[in-house]
């Protein structure tokens, strides 16, 4: 990992490859950037990766709660690209960072070519109605909880969102791992901040080509929010993998690779309707 200070926040990234075409990879909720470390070999040979750990996540450093916002994220997100020169041809989000993603494209037009979301927060519904939920009280309740608390019970929940056949898995391993390493402020406060806002009115003002990925199974972001995506996205294709839940690009890596690389194939072309 290399670190880099972002409005002097300790800012922890990977990146691999080389060559001017660049790939900038956006982790979800309570993830980290290492999430992305299978697509980042896979694709290493043929283009310039970068994924950093959002403020209060993985190795980064953490703001206090307030400062939790999309917008927040997204501006830190622009800086970080600007001080290292990153220029991207493609913005790659999953969850959470599928509507970073969908806001720097809109605040930042030039920052990103293509974007592709992976399972995007769009409307703010969770599944279970877990929104309905925190909204309701669960956030004025947990800011009581102990901060060194808060981790470990949560992390217990990651099993609700996995396939049975997954559990025990490098892959859930590193996602509960990563949970419990995501401060309580980043935890609370960027939770808060997706919940809180529907952003589907925004999508109309996004051009860019977008893939969006999400799993028919997906108990963590209802797969609503893509198909809505898919509707008000001026330029967007929607691919629908059966059986699959929240994590594509662990559960389905190969269908995942394959149709990132097709669609970074279109690049100059306009997406078929």
């Amino acid at each position: 990992m290399s670190e880099i200070s972002i409005s002097d926040l300790r800012t922890r990234f990977y990146t691999a490859g080389q060559g001017d075409r660049h790939i900038l990879f956006l982790h979800g909720w309570a993830s980290s950037g290492r999430m992305w470390l299978r697509s980042m070999w896979a694709l290493r040979h043929d283009y310039h990766l970068w994924a950093l750990d959002l403020p209060g996540c993985g190795d980064s450093a953490s703001p206090d709660l307030d400062w939790h916002t999309i917008e927040h994220y997204t501006d830190h997100v622009e800086a970080f690209c600007r001080v290292l020169d990153i220029h991207p041809g493609a913005v790659i989000g999953h969850s959470m960072g599928g509507r970073i993603a969908f806001d720097l494209a809109r605040r930042y037009p030039s920052r990103a070519k293509r974007l592709v979301a992976v399972s995007p927060s769009v409307t703010g519904r969770l599944g279970f109605n877990l929104d309905v939920v925190l909204m309701g009280g669960l956030f004025g309740a947990a800011a009581n909880w102990s901060r060194r608390l808060w981790p470990l019970a949560t992390a217990e929940a990651m099993s609700l969102y996995w396939a049975p056949r997954y559990l025990g898995t490098e892959a859930v391993n590193r996602t509960t791992e990563d949970l419990r390493r995501t401060s309580w402020e980043g935890a609370v406060g960027s939770l808060r901040a997706l919940v809180g806002q529907d952003y589907s009115p925004f999508l109309a003002e996004i051009p860019h080509p977008t893939l969006l990925i999400c799993g028919e199974r997906d108990y963590t972001i209802p797969p609503d929010d893509s198909r809505l995506a898919a509707r008000r996205l001026p330029q967007a294709r929607l691919m629908m993998l059966g059986g699959i839940h929240h994590q594509a690009t662990d559960e389905a890596p190969g269908d995942f690779l394959q149709a990132v690389r097709n669609f970074l194939e279109l690049e100059g072309e306009r997406l078929p309707q």
